[in-house]
């Protein structure tokens, strides 16, 4: 298993289409595929099950993806380790995050970073949380920025910051007075017109979730996968909806709305930085994190 090898199976696996990876690798499709035979060859088993659409792994491959991984990720954390011991400061974090996180981040953070490590390049890879995760697993970014709720126990968590989720109304609702905002009875809004994120969102699952736990039956009139989108629609009077304190800090409305906290103490999640478990964290990621942090502090 040299280098070259792990690489071209494991974007295989990845795109699950061969034609798909040899465009992504700048290879013909007949190069990759004659490459893989190869590989299957010295390796005495099947990698790939090549009768299923999309492309498989078969039991054999699974194993030599898993190891794949492990040894790519024990190769970069030996130079990240040699870079920090060199007190290097070149290199290339890649960050994975949503476009709104990104928008809200990283024009705090990263001038500071940018001056202290002058040298390291930051790449985005933009997408919603899942995939974040996704790409956390399978070592396309290095680090990334989700929401921690519901995310999965294989990778390792540092909080940045407490957010709270917060309902938009284009109208006042009943409320007590709280420290920093308005709150409202989540159950006085049950029945209430609704304009939520698609059922795939995490941020949706948690909604569900405090909807289920009090009781309450949101009529849905509208579904996106955009918080700025639910958030503009409850501005205009159409439904009420709930989205993170970012977009609240975000969005310019044409007509202000009526924000809310949900029940006195509020409705909060944790926004956190993700890694694989057995990656370890260079010197200008460690400093990442900590500007990333400072943005609430």
């Amino acid at each position: 298993m040299d280098s070259k090898q792990i690489q071209y199976i494991l974007k295989v696996a990845e795109c699950q289409n061969i034609t798909r990876a040899a465009e992504q690798l700048h290879v013909s499709q007949p190069a990759l595929s004659h490459f893989i035979s190869k590989a299957e060859e010295e390796l005495g088993a099947k990698i790939f099950n090549r009768g299923t659409t999309p492309l498989t792994l078969t039991q054999a491959g699974e194993h030599y993806v898993k190891t794949a991984r492990m040894m790519m990720a024990l190769e970069e954390n030996l130079k990240q380790e040699i870079d920090d011991l060199n007190n290097s400061r070149d290199g290339e974090i890649r960050l994975g995050l949503s476009d709104m996180r990104a928008t809200s981040l990283l024009p705090f953070a990263l001038p500071e970073f940018r001056r202290l490590y002058p040298n390291v390049t930051i790449k985005t890879v933009e997408s919603g949380s899942r995939t974040v995760e996704d790409n956390v697993r399978n070592g396309v970014v290095d680090l990334g920025i989700i929401p921690l709720y519901d995310y999965g126990e294989d990778l390792c968590a540092r909080v940045l910051y407490d957010e709270e989720l917060l309902l938009v109304s284009s109208e006042d609702l009943p409320c007590e007075r709280g420290n920093v905002r308005p709150w409202v009875d989540i159950e006085e809004v049950t029945g209430r017109d609704f304009a939520l994120l698609t059922g795939d969102n995490r941020l949706r699952r948690a909604v569900d979730a405090v909807f289920l736990e009090h009781g309450v039956k949101p009529r849905t009139v509208m579904e996106s996968r955009n918080n700025m989108t639910v958030y503009m629609l409850a501005t205009s009077g159409m439904a009420l909806a709930i989205v993170p304190e970012t977009v609240v800090r975000m969005m310019n409305p044409v007509r202000i709305p009526r924000i809310y906290s949900i029940g006195k103490s509020g409705f909060h999640w944790n926004i956190g930085a993700i890694r694989r478990e057995d990656a370890v964290l260079s010197g200008a990621q460690e400093q990442l994190i900590r500007l990333l942090r400072n943005r609430y502090l």
